[in-house]
């Protein structure tokens, strides 16, 4: 049953081959603008760290110097307003391109080519509002969830005790975040084909299990895929090392949109969706 969602996944990459290379060119963009940022902001920090080796009253001083210029001056204004930046672009793209990707997979099979660009213009305003509160509830549990792990950090007399004490809690902050994250893409599936909020949860809820099936499926290809190219990037330095991690970033942009496309026919296929 999951080879036959995920090969229809296939199809339809490969007729919209362009939508991989638009996500592989944001997430390649992204990716490059985040790490130039963050090494101006860390690069610096660096240099003012003691050189050589640092004495106990060094190493304090470095560290009392740093907060001074958080508490006492606003030099750190320039990089806040930079993540504020950041979050916001991407608060912004992200939903215009679910929109268009989702409309297409929900057009296939009157696709003209432009579906795409019609999707972002029929469904960003609401694909915008489903991200956002998407957003706000993965992320409410952390106010609960930092100050306990941050307990249970400066309390834990060693790993073992903070692993018992952290663990649990942590595993199902991620594992509720997954479900709920795929009660959105209902959400969002339900958009994209015209069909109503407690529609679309039904038809996500009868294909529940194909649906977080291929998931999982997607999560361990892309794990392994992560682990060999790491593992060859060491092997196998030089020009051989720096094609493979050019190369990777496509290859996660593939296997992210084929993941979602098979989820899709998973969810289009219910059989209350075919009467």
């Amino acid at each position: 049953m999951l080879k036959g969602y995920i090969h229809a996944g296939w199809i339809w990459c490969k007729s919209h081959v362009y939508i991989w290379v638009m996500l592989f060119l944001y997430q390649l963009l992204w990716g490059f603008f985040l790490y130039r940022f963050l090494e101006s902001l860390i690069v610096p920090l660096l240099h003012r760290y003691p050189n050589p080796a640092p004495t106990e009253l060094s190493s304090q001083l470095f560290w009392m110097e740093s907060q001074f210029q958080l508490t006492k001056t606003n030099h750190y204004m320039p990089y806040l307003w930079a993540i504020v930046a950041f979050i916001g672009i991407r608060m912004l793209l992200t939903p215009l391109i679910q929109a268009g990707t989702f409309y297409s997979m929900a057009h296939h099979r009157n696709d003209s080519g432009l579906t795409f660009f019609s999707g972002i213009r029929a469904a960003w305003k609401r694909m915008s509002l489903i991200y956002i509160l998407e957003t706000l509830v993965l992320l409410a549990p952390a106010y609960w969830v930092i100050p306990y792990l941050a307990g249970e950090f400066a309390n834990s007399s060693g790993w073992k005790a903070l692993a018992v004490g952290a663990l649990p809690i942590t595993l199902g902050w991620i594992i509720g975040g997954w479900i709920v994250h795929h009660l959105f893409l209902f959400w969002q599936f339900g958009i994209s084909s015209e069909t109503s909020f407690l529609q679309a949860l039904k038809l996500g809820c009868l294909r529940a299990l194909p649906v977080l099936g291929i998931s999982l499926v997607f999560a361990c290809i892309s794990l392994v895929s992560s682990i060999m190219v790491t593992a060859a990037a060491m092997f196998w330095t030089g020009m051989t090392a720096l094609i493979l991690q050019q190369a990777y970033p496509a290859l996660r942009a593939l296997l992210k949109l084929w993941s979602l496309s098979s989820r899709y026919h998973a969810w289009e296929n219910s059989p209350e969706h075919n009467r």
